[in-house]
């Protein structure tokens, strides 16, 4: 864990690609190597923050100095779910495809025409729901499709409207690596009708212990 934590944080301090360096930890082991460890020893699993996150996968946060900062996160997509929403981030990040393949779509939003609702969404998962404020309507544009399968990686600047969704077998599994958070807010124009909020449910050591020894038996594959 020291270890992994020590190279992200260097390599970040030094502005490195952050799609390189989560190549690196995917493929040179240490990323299965810090799943393992904290399965084993669950004292690890403090910082772990892990939920499902609206858009139908797990989101686990392994490892981040703290606020405002990076962090190195695990998405996992155990079976079948709902389209996800249009959405752009909070911080530029890159991910690597550890299993699976995902289907990612990027769109151009013109807002103030068309009939499409957008909405604003201030994320406070440690309060245990997601808060969406409506934001008027607007017309979406498809802009790129492409489908992405293990072994690919790709980066993504915070303002770029996507959407990412399994495409075939499951489990599909991603590594991300986030920069620092670039505004408060984002912009979701969901695929259904939305409400308000969206409460979400943390899962305790134990179930974070058992996905991430699923996601390790897959980059030990």
């Amino acid at each position: 864990m020291t270890e992994l934590f020590a190279f992200i944080g260097d390599a970040m301090a030094r502005s490195q690609d952050p799609e390189k360096i989560i190549v690196t930890v995917c493929e040179n082991g240490w990323l299965r190597e810090h799943l393992m460890a904290a399965v084993k020893d669950r004292a690890l699993l403090t910082d772990a923050l892990c939920y499902r996150h609206p858009n139908g996968f797990y989101k686990i946060k392994l490892l981040s100095p703290g606020a405002d900062s990076w962090a190195l996160r695990l998405h996992l997509w155990d079976g079948p779910v709902m389209q996800s929403d249009v959405h752009d981030h909070r911080w530029d990040f890159s991910s690597y495809i550890v299993w699976g393949a995902l289907l990612e779509s990027r769109f151009e939003l013109e807002r103030g025409v068309g009939a499409t609702p957008v909405f604003e969404l201030a994320q406070r998962p440690l309060s245990g729901e997601y808060r969406y404020t409506p934001g008027g309507l607007g017309r979406l544009r498809e802009t790129s499709r492409i489908r992405r399968v293990a072994g690919d990686s790709y980066t993504l600047d915070h303002r770029v409207l996507h959407r990412a969704d399994p495409d075939g077998a499951y489990p599909v599994v991603t590594a991300v690596l986030q920069g620092r958070d670039l505004r408060t807010s984002t912009t979701v124009v969901p695929v259904a009708a939305r409400d308000t909020s969206s409460a979400v449910g943390l899962l305790d050591p134990d179930g974070v212990a058992q996905l991430m020894e699923r996601v390790a038996e897959r980059l030990a594959a």
